[in-house]
């Protein structure tokens, strides 16, 4: 999902769709309404659930093509091929999904790093700084506030 992943951001989002859409879509997210997302080849989708009591979710996918961003939503204004706030609040819940993995991979390598040694650690962390400029950096940055 790379071309998707890559631009999708909150402020890209607020940009493509103007405020009102926007902050409706933040709406929506806050309170629950996205049932699901799932990121797969290239393209977002998901569902939301109406406001109106006994409808069908509205289904939601977003994808990147040459021209931008392009989207669907089965809601009113998403078939008039306008953005809507169902396909912002799928792009927040998709970004939430993605903050919270990222979060969960750092606690988690955050565990593996405290079972090596400090010797180990050490000599890993200078392997990685002579292949790495920004690695070298940012140690001696981490140096500096120690």
């Amino acid at each position: 999902m790379s071309g998707i992943a890559n631009i999708l951001h909150r402020d890209t989002i607020a940009a493509l769709v103007g405020g009102k859409a926007f902050e409706r879509g933040q709406q929506c997210f806050r309170a629950g309404r996205v049932l699901g997302v799932e990121a797969a080849g290239g393209e977002l989708c998901g569902l939301v659930t109406p406001q109106e009591a006994g409808r069908a979710p509205y289904e939601v996918r977003i994808w990147v093509r040459e021209d931008g961003v392009a989207f669907e939503c089965t809601c009113p204004i998403g078939s008039s091929r306008q953005f809507c706030k169902h396909t912002v609040a799928v792009t927040l819940a998709h970004l939430e999904k993605e903050r919270q993995r990222a979060e969960a991979e750092l606690v988690q390598l955050r565990d593996q790093l405290m079972s090596v040694s400090i010797k180990g650690l050490i000599e890993g962390l200078l392997d990685q700084a002579r292949r790495d400029p920004a690695v070298h950096q940012a140690l001696r940055e981490v140096c500096t506030l120690a």
